[in-house]
């Protein structure tokens, strides 16, 4: 993710459904940012992370009015730090977050960062700014994707996962299932657990991977955090 993404539209539904997890199921948030400086990972001149629909209000505010309240701060760019989201209480009380740059040079080092950074939490939510990791990603462009033996490190000690993954220029349910297969392919999960979409342009994916204690708890709660919008659906 990047600083100059904080607070856009995608932004608002990704912590609308952690603070909704975390009421439902009393779980300690963890956040690994995959913070990226722009001019390592993009094209000069990219215009990305300037849609703000819900600055609207409407439809929006009904899915999380305190949220709302907080996340439209975001809208002055010189507010666009990740330390806000901390001072300004965006996410629970308590969360954690791992907020070092990663590095194409130095991922071992960082992952094992995120490890020891996240220890203490139930839920690690992975925010990089494309989603899981691709066959034509590069070495420049790899930290824009989540690996997914990242994910599977954080489920094997125990930890719930949420990864993002945008769905563009393609079928978001097709897109869905096959990045959903190979997550719980690469974790050796067998709990099938429901994708939440994001219905905007474009679309995001919210892919799960719980322990099994816990994934039928998780299955009910993104259900039911689907049932509060018509922003958001779900993909079984």
């Amino acid at each position: 993710m990047q600083e100059r993404y904080l607070g856009d539209s995608h932004d608002f539904i990704k912590y609308a459904l952690l603070t909704h997890l975390h009421s439902e199921l009393q779980l300690r948030l963890g956040v690994n940012w995959y913070l990226a400086r722009p001019e390592n990972v993009d094209r000069p001149a990219n215009k990305d992370g300037e849609k703000r629909h819900h600055l609207k209000g409407g439809v929006w505010r009904s899915l999380n009015s305190d949220l709302f309240e907080k996340i439209v701060r975001f809208a002055d760019p010189g507010e666009r730090y990740l330390s806000r989201v901390g001072e300004w209480e965006v996410l629970p009380a308590g969360t954690l977050f791992h907020s070092e740059y990663i590095c194409s040079d130095d991922r071992n080092v960082w992952h094992r960062n995120a490890l020891a950074a996240l220890a203490q939490s139930d839920l690690v939510f992975l925010d990089p700014d494309n989603g899981f990791e691709i066959t034509s990603m590069t070495r420049r462009t790899s930290p824009k994707y989540a690996l997914f033996r990242e994910a599977e490190d954080f489920l094997r000690l125990g930890k719930a996962v949420i990864g993002i993954q945008f769905a563009r220029q393609c079928d978001p349910v097709a897109r869905a299932h096959e990045v959903r297969e190979r997550l719980m392919s690469a974790c050796g999960s067998d709990h099938r657990l429901p994708v939440v979409r994001g219905r905007l342009a474009p679309n995001i994916l919210f892919i799960t991977v719980a322990p099994p204690s816990v994934a039928q708890r998780f299955g009910s709660a993104l259900e039911r955090f689907c049932n509060q919008s018509e922003k958001v659906d779900l993909i079984a």
